[in-house]
């Protein structure tokens, strides 16, 4: 009778322990086939792109030419021959001042030039007979040469009130009317050639070997939204200020439209150190101090490598990579605080062209 009590809860433990082994069993394969899914990333492509370093400035428009339209003579305005704004070309008559007294005198004189030419003819024939003596002639001949000088210098008062356009361009407003007197000085209206415009704007002198004539540079203004005007440097200074420690610099930007006016504010970029160079989004760059790390992803074995890379040019959405990468490569843009080096990821998008992704944005 006790051997037979002993037994039985030996059996019954058995019975539990094996019970639990198949559980733990169960439960184990379970764990197993359950495991979690690897981490869903989005993979950016490493683009090859032209790249160039920009320099940016501040500059004023002006005139590829301007002048004041004045006299150099006081006398009253006899007639205007413009309109505002009225486009002009060289050698065209702006202004006419009176000179009625000057071309009276003309008249005068040249009569006098061909009497004086008369009496030089007959003069001759007379000397030639030996009726007349050779002091006689001379002092005809004389006569005619100061008689033109006398034309010509009528003609040149008569042109001091004759305003022509040395140039083509647009006139501006008049200031003066018909009749008003002139003294010189007197602003009588502007004309500018606006065609092409002059930019000036200054460039520290760190920066000098980057200027050069030829130098590529482009510009915008607020008073023309949306616009990009582009030109290049024409002049560089010969001399830096010592007070700014900067150095003028002088671009020349086509207008064929005069969009462009006089005086206008505008921001001027320059391009320098054009080249080759691969870029990466942002926000796939990583910094950690002074040293930047990505996520590189590879093409077969999709695991997680933390790449140390040395960037260049940053620009609005892009960084431009100088050392750690090569073009093709990817690299983690989306889900970076859910990875870490070694992890093997899900890609859930590579984004092979996300430079036109973000332009079109």
């Amino acid at each position: 009778m006790q051997i037979r009590n002993i037994t039985r809860p030996v059996i019954a433990l058995a019975v539990i322990a094996g019970l639990g082994a198949l559980l733990v069993s169960l439960f184990s394969g379970s764990d197993e086939q359950k495991a979690p899914p690897a981490t869903g990333v989005e993979l950016a492509q490493v683009l090859e792109q032209a790249l160039e370093d920009r320099i940016i400035a501040l500059g004023t428009a002006q005139s590829n030419a301007s002048i004041i339209i004045t006299s150099t003579v006081p006398e009253s305005i006899a007639r205007l021959n413009f309109t505002d704004g009225q486009r002009v070309q060289k050698g065209d008559v702006i202004v006419t001042l009176t000179q009625q007294e000057e071309q009276a005198q003309l008249a005068a004189a040249r009569a006098r030039l061909k009497e004086s030419g008369r009496e030089l003819k007959r003069a001759g024939t007379l000397v030639s007979k030996n009726a007349l003596a050779q002091r006689d002639l001379d002092q005809r001949r004389t006569t005619r040469d100061v008689t033109e000088q006398e034309i010509k210098e009528i003609e040149a008062r008569i042109e001091d009130r004759t305003l022509r356009a040395p140039f083509a361009g647009k006139l501006g407003v008049a200031r003066l009317s018909t009749g008003a007197l002139v003294e010189p000085g007197d602003i009588i209206t502007t004309l500018d050639a606006i065609d092409r415009i002059k930019l000036d704007f200054t460039v520290p002198s760190m920066r000098f070997s980057a200027l050069a004539s030829g130098v590529p540079v482009i510009a915008t203004s607020d008073a023309v939204p949306g616009r990009i005007f582009k030109g290049e440097i024409a002049t560089v200074d010969t001399r830096i200020d010592p007070v700014t420690r900067a150095v003028l610099v002088r671009a020349i930007l086509p207008n064929p439209d005069e969009a462009l006016r006089p005086g206008m504010l505008m921001r001027v970029t320059l391009l320098e150190n054009r080249r080759k160079g691969l870029i990466i989004p942002e926000e796939a760059v990583l910094q950690q101090q002074d040293a930047h790390y990505v996520y590189y992803v590879g093409p077969d074995v999709k695991k997680v490598e933390k790449r140390k890379i040395e960037i260049g040019l940053r620009k609005p959405g892009l960084v431009e990579v100088t050392s750690g990468l090569a073009a093709g490569d990817t690299v983690i843009i989306r889900g970076l605080n859910k990875v870490r080096p070694g992890q093997e990821v899900a890609i859930a998008k590579l984004h092979e062209d996300w430079a036109k992704e973000k332009e079109n944005k």
